[in-house]
């Protein structure tokens, strides 16, 4: 009799695939649009981009043959990444990489050339924060093929994060409004028009909403060029969550010396993570006064937005998933909510396990504020108790009402964050949770195998020899970074007259 076991369809299953995560910036043209010059024998553009190092895009003979992808917005491009096709390597020498606006290949701007690359190899161009929507690779000459097996873009989304955001000041000179320092005008017009202003008093400030967590490269500072150049002398650009002390007490990007008359000065804020930019100046008797502020960096991930939420009861439509919706609506309409009850809890399924380094937490604004006081934050893998039992990330005394508080996590690692208020007669409503950190620390897969075998698999020893031939035929198509297991011993199942037609293929 022969022995069948029932191990792999690719579903819930008993072989699982760890993958370690490198924490890595994303590769931006994977959302993007790819076209090129000609398509030879189905080698359409978008193999360059399917993540196997088998496949790849490949045109017909040509003139100046040319690949491209459209980033779909303006990115400020760090790097590019181009790996070469494993059989007629040559088909990349000499091609030239433009970064640009243009769908003109050749008005964009040259960001490096591939003299040679080797079968299979990888090549990464510095671009040093080259703007573009379009990423161009093309080969000059003719009689030429160009073939790309895969393509990679990464950046960070270009642009001025403060237009379109929310400003607010201490007060307010005349009708210099706090707005008027993000209009886009750094200063053709500044005199009486383009300028904000607060009057003349203790520790002045001005604060921009940029309606969510960025990390912020850049702050440009315009001053005013009419007159009182001296009064920006001292002030402080804070970035952070808080808004406690009206913003004050967030982490200090810099402190502006001086600037001089109509000029722009930039200050470096090295990815400091916030919503919140303010500029205050400390002291009596003083005024600020800013006629442009300019923020430049990236949208910190929310990873709250990919996750799965669930919460331990539910109050009318207040559904578990509102908590993560990144709505500012809140009153009705935007926050989860439990019944009354002992212990209530809510819970953010990750996906994946990460290292948190911090929870952003939105109290209600329309009632009940307290309602949040006493709340724990838990990180960790455990489900038991409905995650009750994962560490303490930090324990909530209070939040304002209508405020977001952040709360460090310093990297503990968990795929759930749980949020629950113990005793009795409890209610738990939470108007935004936003969890930031890295990872995926783990990659997770598992694969179900179904394949016929006179091999007793109960026998570790056949077992490991299963994985190491899977391990051999990851690394041949080019995935070397994975840890291979069994999670369950495969069950056997026996008959006398095996169906041949069950398995296109079989592992002995």
């Amino acid at each position: 009799m022969k022995k069948l076991y029932k191990c792999l369809w690719i579903l819930l299953g008993f072989l699982l695939i760890e993958e370690m995560a490198r924490g890595q910036e994303e590769n931006v043209a994977l959302w993007g649009k790819t076209s090129q010059s000609s398509t030879s024998d189905a080698a359409y553009p978008d193999l360059a981009l399917d993540g196997l190092l088998n496949t790849w895009s490949h045109t017909n003979t040509e003139t100046n043959p040319w690949w491209r992808v459209d980033l779909l917005k303006v990115y400020r491009v760090n790097r590019v990444t181009i790996t070469n096709r494993p059989t007629f390597a040559d088909r990349i020498n000499g091609a030239v990489i433009c970064i640009g606006n243009f769908l003109d290949i050749y008005s964009n701007t040259i960001c490096g050339v591939i003299s040679t690359l080797g079968a299979g190899a990888t090549a990464t161009v510095s671009c040093g924060g080259m703007e573009g929507r379009y990423m161009v690779v093309h080969i000059p000459g003719d009689q030429q093929i160009l073939s790309i097996a895969e393509a990679g873009v990464y950046g960070y989304l270009a642009g001025n994060r403060a237009i379109g955001g929310a400003t607010i000041q201490s007060s307010t000179s005349a009708d210099w409004v706090a707005e008027r320092a993000v209009d886009g005008n750094r200063g053709l017009q500044q005199l009486y028009t383009g300028c904000s202003s607060t009057l003349n008093e203790t520790e002045p400030w001005w604060r921009l909403d940029l309606q969510d967590v960025y990390r912020v490269n850049k702050v440009v500072v315009t001053n005013r060029k009419d007159c009182c150049t001296e009064q920006i002398n001292g002030a402080e650009i804070h970035i952070g969550n808080s808004l406690e002390n009206n913003g004050i007490n967030n982490h200090i990007c810099a402190v502006i010396p001086a600037i001089p008359a109509g000029e722009s000065y930039n200050y470096s804020c090295d990815g400091l993570d916030g919503r919140y930019v303010i500029i205050h100046i400390p002291g009596d008797w003083k005024i600020l006064a800013l006629c442009e502020v300019e923020v430049y960096g990236y949208l910190a991930e929310n990873l709250a937005v990919a996750g799965a939420a669930i919460q331990s009861s539910t109050s009318a439509d207040w559904f578990a998933e509102k908590a993560i919706d990144r709505g500012l609506q809140q009153l009705y309409t935007g926050c989860s909510s439990t019944l009354n009850e002992t212990d209530p809890w809510w819970r953010l399924d990750l996906q994946d396990v990460y290292r948190v380094s911090k929870v952003v937490v939105t109290n209600r604004k329309d009632c009940c504020a307290e309602q949040i006081n006493g709340a724990e934050i838990r990180i960790g893998n455990s489900l038991e108790k409905n995650g009750i039992n994962n560490p303490i990330c930090a324990v909530i005394p209070a939040i304002p009402a209508g405020e977001s508080y952040s709360y460090s996590c310093d990297g503990m690692e968990g795929r759930y964050v749980n949020l629950i208020i113990p005793g009795d007669m409890k209610i738990l409503t939470l108007c935004e949770v936003k969890v930031y950190g890295e990872g995926p620390c783990l990659k997770r897969s598992f694969v179900k195998l179904l394949f016929h075998s006179s091999k007793d698999l109960t026998d570790s020893t056949i077992r490991e020899n299963v994985l190491k031939q899977l391990g051999s035929a990851l690394a041949d198509r080019g995935i070397t970074d994975v840890t291979l297991r069994w999670s369950q011993t495969p069950k056997q199942e026996v008959k006398q007259n095996a169906d041949k037609r069950r398995c296109d293929s079989s592992m002995q």
